[in-house]
């Protein structure tokens, strides 16, 4: 993979190369390759189809996409693989399916509230421009039905995959939401079969509460792409619920009381009727939305004026109903959150409390802000939110169960590296005991130049930067590539090149004691990996050369 990459360098130094550039997903690295070179699996196409293949493939912002595939080389691949076969989906974690989550958000948050405005009405069966409104928006919800047929799901808890296949999709999405989707869109009915039945009417009504269900998945998914802190996310999903139940408490409130009357406009309405003990059977629409908003507040906070609950032998059973769900939902605002931040049993928790330390830590010691974010992203990645003790697991096991966890962690390595496909199985479980993880974050220089190696590293997810000698970069290494060969095949023991983490890296060492006693004892796999060494070693040159003399060149004709 590596003679490939210089293969596409060499050829492009005949062409421009625009210094300077940075890709959107290396941010903070200033790339000197062309945009078509920075990866293997840049996808060749006309500007049209990039253009939207960017809106409906996995967006490599999407904090989401990163978390799951946790490497640029694996969003390409993704992408690439969605161009090929997949060309009518849309991506889960793509940028139009975000656009479209978002769009539907604000629809459903309007439908609700115009639905309880509507009802509070003198007249809500009237057609005019309002009620015309509500209508559209109920109708524009039915496209997010079509586009669910479209749209990929995630498959798996631990080993995750997305899966883009349109026929899959359709029957996943069958057996899910559909029935609750459509249900709740029965509503629009209305627009093709009028019916002045008010029964049926706030039945139909009643139905898109099932978009709730919708609504909070779609919120959550927004708030976690937006990547907001833990204390802005309870605020979003407490004004969530909190909106949800006061507009959805006006409609049952108008509701319960139109189907017990059996009409709108009741002409001899029950003592006991809410709306008759507060004389608002003739008054404006807008007295009658704020007084049962001030109800539904009332029943929020707790005070339920139980002096009313009982009237002339009526009893409002809707009340009682309603304040319990709204004790719940209060209940459920604060108790969630301060479980998942203060339980000390819960991994999550744990990660949390060791982040607090080390804060306290770094404030101790009075470390400037960028060494700070640097640390948090190194714990972030290697602990990815959730604290465990990976020795301490690993030794509980032993055994056969050892030696399938092993070969189960480095089964990419053996996938994409070329040289541990080919070699014994108990060879490669030697390589695999001797293998030690290290991560690297965005920017850190993991070897120079003219030191002496050690160790060679085998990347299992990120992008790493190869500079010359002259700081020339001369290509990028992806998921599976391998490097630091050179200095332990070659006389020298020197580096010859310089690597930079271009994102944050997840990479295996293989220190030169345990490859001299594995890779080394076998001269099949030996031989082949000093040819790929000494292949690297003579295209460095050249490149560095190539460099050198076009930097004399630039510089000559300064002079002059």
């Amino acid at each position: 993979m590596f003679i490939s990459r210089y293969s596409k360098v060499d050829e492009a130094t005949d062409g421009e190369i625009k210094a300077d550039a940075s890709h959107g997903y290396f941010q903070g690295h200033k790339c000197l390759l062309p945009p078509d070179k920075i990866s293997t699996y840049e996808i060749q196409c006309s500007r049209l189809r990039k253009f939207i293949l960017n809106l409906i493939s996995v967006h490599e912002g999407d904090v989401r996409a990163k978390n799951m595939f946790r490497s640029y080389a694996a969003l390409c691949m993704e992408r690439q693989r969605q161009c090929r076969h997949y060309p009518f989906s849309i991506h889960p974690y793509s940028r139009m399916r975000l656009w479209l989550e978002a769009l539907f958000v604000v629809i459903m948050l309007l439908s609700n509230i115009g639905l309880a405005v509507l009802i509070s009405r003198t007249e809500p069966d009237l057609h005019d421009y309002f009620s015309t409104t509500v209508k559209a928006l109920d109708f524009l919800y039915i496209f997010n039905i079509f586009f669910n047929f479209f749209t990929g799901y995630i498959e798996g808890n631990t080993c995750q995959r997305v899966v883009l296949d349109l026929k899959k999709i359709a029957w996943k999405y069958a057996c899910t939401w559909l029935i609750v989707d459509v249900t709740s869109s029965l509503s629009c009915l209305d627009l093709f079969y009028e019916t002045h039945d008010a029964i049926i009417c706030l039945v139909f009504g009643s139905l898109k509460i099932l978009r709730m269900l919708t609504l909070y998945m779609y919120v959550k998914n927004l708030v976690t792409v937006l990547k907001i802190g833990i204390l802005s996310k309870t605020l979003v999903e407490s004004t969530l619920f909190i909106l949800s139940y006061l507009t959805w408490n006006v409609y049952f409130q108008f509701m319960v009381e139109y189907m017990q009357e059996q009409s709108y406009t009741p002409e001899n309405p029950r003592n006991c009727s809410w709306l008759s003990i507060g004389k608002l059977w003739n008054q404006t629409s807008t007295t009658r939305f704020v007084y049962s908003f001030d109800r539904a507040v009332g029943m929020l906070r707790g005070n339920a004026n139980l002096n009313l609950l009982k009237t002339e032998g009526c009893f409002e059973n809707f009340f009682m109903v309603a304040w319990v769900i709204a004790k719940i939902i209060v209940l459920h605002c604060a108790f969630k959150y301060i479980i998942a931040l203060f339980g000390s049993e819960s991994a999550r928790a744990k990660y949390f409390m060791m982040q607090q330390q080390i804060e306290t830590y770094m404030n101790q010691r009075k470390y400037p802000s960028n060494i700070k974010k640097k640390i948090m992203k190194f714990y972030s990645l290697r602990f990815q939110s959730h604290f465990f003790v990976e020795s301490r697991m690993m030794s509980c096991v032993s055994g056969q169960l050892r030696e399938d966890l092993i070969m189960y962690s480095g089964r990419q390595l053996m996938r994409d590296v070329a040289f541990l496909k080919h070699i014994p199985r108990a060879l490669l479980l030697e390589v695999g005991l001797r293998l030690q993880m290290v991560l690297f974050i965005a920017g850190d220089v993991i070897m120079k130049i003219n030191t002496i190696g050690d160790c060679m590293f085998f990347i299992d997810k990120g992008t790493v930067a190869i500079y010359s000698e002259s700081g020339r970069e001369v290509c990028h290494l992806e998921d599976g590539d391998f490097f630091g060969d050179i200095a332990l095949t070659m006389k020298h023991k020197l580096r010859t090149a310089t690597a930079v983490a271009v994102t944050n890296c997840e990479l295996f060492k293989l220190n030169k004691e345990d490859f001299d006693s594995t890779i080394a004892c076998y001269p099949t796999v030996y031989e082949e990996i000093e040819k790929v060494a000494a292949s690297r070693l003579e295209r460095t040159h050249v490149l560095d050369e190539h460099h050198k003399a076009e930097s004399k060149m630039l510089h000559g004709y300064d002079t002059m």
